[in-house]
C-alpha cells in the first residue's frame, strides 16, 4: 500500500503514485536508486524541485518512517530534521507535505501539528496569518500549492479558496465556476501546480476524477495510464469505509471529549501571538523570511528566522 502523491520537477521529471500504480520519469539519480532498492516498503510523499532537488518520505522494510532529501533550502531541512530533547525526530513523517516554489526560493511545509514557510507570495502569507488566532488555526490549510511567477492556491479545511492563478487559466476557471451545491472546492483532494510550466497542473477529486492541463506530453501519457487505477482504488477505499462504518455502528464506543486549555493559558497564548505578529510586521522588509509554527490544541510555538 502507498499514499497518493503527484510531483513535477524543473527538468521535466514527474512522480505519480496511487495505491495500485506508480509512474515516474527523469527523476534525480539518488531518488531513482532509493525507489528501486529493496529498502522501501511504502512511499508517503514526494516533492520535486529545482534541478536534482527532491524530498521523499517513506517507510522501510523494518517499519521505520524515514526522510530522504537532496539540495533543499536550509530552512526546510531544519524543519524536516528538527529533533527534540531526547534526540527524537519531531516531525510526524507520514503526514509531511511540502510544496516548493520556482528554483526552491519559496516553500510551504507542514505535518500534523507544525508548519513552516519561506518567501511566500504576500497575498498567500496574509491569508495564512489571518487564519491564526490566539495561537491556533481557526481555519487550517488543507491544500497549499506554489506555482510559476508567485502564483499559488490555498484551500482550507472550511473550503475557503484564496488564489492567484493568472498563469493557470483552466484551473482558475474551474475554481471560479465551482458551486457549493456541487461540492467543487470541498471535493478537491489535492492540487499540484507545475512551478516551471505555465498552465500545467493536476487536480485530484475525492471521487477519483483526475483533472489536468498543460503538462509535458510524457506526463500527460502517464496521467492517462493512472486515471483508471485511481478510479478503482477510490472505489475500493469507499467500500472499505462503508464496511468499517457498518461495523462501528454495530458496536458503538464511548468517546470522551478533549479537554480545553484553561482561560489563563489561552490569554497568555493570545498575548504572545499578538507580540509575535508585531515582530513579524517590523521584520518583513528583508528579502528572506521564514516562519515556523507548531500549532496544536495547546496553542502555538514559533521560531523566526531571517537570512
Amino acid at each position: 500500500m502507498c499514499d497518493a502523491t503527484f510531483a513535477f520537477g524543473q527538468r521535466g521529471g514527474h512522480f505519480m503514485q496511487y495505491p495500485s500504480r506508480r509512474e515516474h520519469h527523469r527523476l534525480p539519480p539518488k531518488l531513482v536508486r532509493l525507489l528501486t532498492s529493496a529498502q522501501v516498503s511504502k512511499i508517503y510523499h514526494v516533492t520535486l524541485g529545482y534541478q536534482d532537488s527532491f524530498l521523499v518520505t517513506f517507510q522501510d522494510r523494518g517499519g521505520r518512517d524515514l526522510i530522504d532529501a537532496q539540495d533543499l533550502p536550509a530552512e526546510l531541512d531544519a524543519f524536516l530534521y528538527a529533533r527534540g530533547p531526547q534526540n527524537q525526530l519531531l516531525r510526524h513523517i507520514p503526514s509531511i507535505r511540502v510544496t516548493l516554489g520556482p528554483y526552491n526560493t519559496s516553500f510551504y511545509a507542514a505535518d500534523l501539528e507544525s508548519c513552516r514557510w519561506m518567501n511566500l507570495p504576500p497575498r498567500l502569507l496574509t491569508a495564512l496569518q489571518s487564519r491564526i488566532e490566539g495561537g491556533a488555526w481557526i481555519d487550517k490549510p488543507r491544500i497549499v500549492a506554489l506555482g510559476a511567477d508567485s502564483n499559488f492556491l490555498l484551500i482550507t479545511e472550511k473550503h475557503a479558496a484564496v488564489r492567484d492563478l493568472r498563469n493557470y487559466k483552466s484551473l482558475r476557471q474551474m475554481l471560479e465556476f465551482s458551486k457549493p451545491e456541487d461540492r467543487g472546492i470541498e471535493g478537491l483532494r489535492d492540487v499540484v501546480l507545475h512551478a516551471y510550466r505555465y498552465e500545467a497542473f493536476l487536480a485530484l477529486n475525492r471521487t477519483g476524477i483526475v483533472i489536468f492541463d498543460g503538462l509535458p506530453s510524457v506526463a500527460m501519457s502517464a496521467v492517462e495510464r493512472m486515471k483508471e487505477a485511481v478510479k478503482i482504488d477510490v472505489g475500493n477505499a469507499q467500500m472499505r469505509r462503508i464496511d468499517f462504518d457498518r461495523r462501528q455502528t454495530a458496536s458503538p464506543r464511548k468517546i470522551e471529549a478533549p479537554r480545553r486549555p484553561s482561560l489563563q493559558h489561552q490569554a497568555t497564548l493570545k498575548r504572545e501571538w499578538a507580540e509575535r505578529k508585531d515582530q513579524v510586521r517590523k521584520q518583513t522588509g528583508g528579502l528572506r523570511l521564514s516562519l515556523s509554527l507548531s500549532i496544536s490544541a495547546r496553542g502555538v510555538g514559533r521560531s523566526l528566522g531571517l537570512g
